[in-house]
């Protein structure tokens, strides 16, 4: 930990907000049986891979220097999950937010899922972002 640098913070920040994100999801999904998400186990999966691939590249980049190639494909592999993770659970919650904004604002059950949910999208557009932002940053202290 003494040799990280500001992109190898942001890295870890960035796996806090995928888990905290797949976390979410997860209780979004398990809030109603009306709202379950429909292959929430691989959605689950890719979100704590990606959170996994985000330490991973933090561990290579301090065993073979910033800007390996390994840290580079797992950094990029991350953020393809947390948009996985992000994109199908939109997608299979757009029916529900349409019906919340229109004729069934009143389901107190839905709008509790709308709001985790926007939640988890959050936290994982945020841990993408930050992601592309350590792209660029070193993530341990070159020996001087």
């Amino acid at each position: 930990m003494k040799k990280l640098n500001v992109g190898g913070y942001f890295n870890i920040l960035a796996a806090i907000l995928g888990v905290v994100g797949t976390i979410l999801t997860i209780v979004s999904s398990t809030m109603s049986a009306d709202n379950t998400l429909a292959g929430l186990p691989m959605i689950a999966a890719a979100g704590i891979a990606g959170a996994v691939l985000c330490v991973l590249a933090v561990w290579t980049s301090g065993r073979f220097g910033n800007f390996d190639l390994i840290g580079s494909v797992s950094l990029l592999a991350a953020i393809g999950l947390f948009f996985y993770t992000f994109g199908a659970a939109v997608g299979q919650r757009v029916m529900m937010i349409a019906g919340l904004f229109s004729f069934n604002a009143g389901n107190t059950t839905g709008w509790s899922v709308f709001y985790v949910s926007v939640g988890a999208w959050a936290c994982l557009l945020v841990g993408c972002l930050v992601l592309i932002i350590s792209g660029f940053l070193r993530t341990v202290k070159e020996n001087a």
